[in-house]
């Protein structure tokens, strides 16, 4: 008799620990999918205007960057906003000042490409293109690295591997967006 009830409560913590590790990569992936969808659709028209495929390409020349202060206390930032004069390609005697990116320098000049609405200038080439793919795997990369960590805690060596499978890209993606982008 004691073999058998000892038997009986392995097998539902076996049941058990299969359902927790099911649950523990299925929640992050769920996350993942549904974080990478958003993303694309925000990223999506950066990426597009910094492959030329919409706006009007032109030079940009930054005119002016401001540092402003959000929060207060340990939640306390520093953000800037920038604005460059923007002369489109066909028409180089009109210009327009618009908002651009926060991570230039007044008086930089860089290739870019005046979104449709007419409100913001984005670099384009590979500085535009690569800024738009970092922020586009940033969020992938920090859900993959939690599934991965607790994949990790877990001892669960398949998750492990398939976890750190899906981040090495992302990473790397991360890396060079963030040296070349910015």
């Amino acid at each position: 008799m004691p073999r058998e009830q000892e038997q009986v409560p392995a097998a539902r913590s076996g049941t058990g620990m299969a359902v927790w590790t099911a649950l523990c990569l299925l929640v992050p992936g769920a996350l993942l999918v549904w974080l990478v969808v958003t993303i694309v659709g925000v990223v999506t028209p950066e990426l597009g205007a910094a492959l030329g495929r919409t706006g009007t390409p032109g030079t940009a020349t930054v005119v002016s960057c401001e540092s402003y202060t959000v929060g207060t206390g340990r939640s306390k930032r520093t953000n800037r906003d920038c604005e460059a004069r923007f002369v489109p390609d066909e028409q180089p005697g009109q210009s327009v000042v618009a908002g651009t990116v926060p991570d230039v320098e007044v008086g930089e000049v860089f290739p870019a490409v005046l979104t449709p609405e007419g409100d913001r200038v984005l670099p384009t080439r590979a500085r535009g293109v690569w800024r738009a793919l970092f922020q586009l795997a940033a969020l992938p990369f920090g859900l993959v690295l939690i599934a991965f960590l607790s994949a990790l805690m877990m001892r669960a060596r398949k998750a492990t591997v398939w976890t750190g499978a899906l981040g090495l890209p992302l990473l790397v993606v991360m890396v060079v967006g963030f040296l070349v982008g910015t």
